[in-house]
C-alpha cells in the first residue's frame, strides 16, 4: 500500500531536495515517452548523489509525480497533464 502522500516524512520538507526533485521530474518529464532505470536517471542528473536522487525519486513516488514499477521511474499521468498546461 502506498503511503498517505500528505505525511511525507520529514527529510522530505528539507529545502534542499527541491532542486533536485525539479530536477528530476524536469528530466522525465523531457525524456517521456522513454523509460528510464533509476541508473540511467543517476547518471543523467548526477551520478555522485545516489542518497539524494533516491530520496528525491521517493518523495516524488509517495506525492504521485512519479510512478516506479522495479528498476524504471515514470512521470505519472497528472505531473505529465500539469506540465502539458504550463502552470508551472
Amino acid at each position: 500500500m502506498q503511503d498517505n502522500p500528505s505525511s511525507c516524512p520529514p527529510a522530505f520538507d528539507e529545502r534542499e531536495d527541491k532542486p533536485m526533485q525539479r530536477a528530476i521530474l524536469a528530466f522525465l518529464l523531457y525524456e517521456f515517452p522513454k523509460q528510464l532505470t533509476r541508473e540511467e536517471l543517476r547518471y543523467a542528473v548526477d551520478s555522485g548523489k545516489g542518497k539524494e536522487i533516491r530520496r528525491a525519486v521517493r518523495c516524488l513516488d509517495v506525492t504521485g509525480l512519479v510512478w516506479c514499477e522495479g528498476d524504471f521511474v515514470l512521470p505519472t499521468l497528472a505531473a505529465r497533464h500539469f506540465d502539458w498546461l504550463e502552470l508551472s
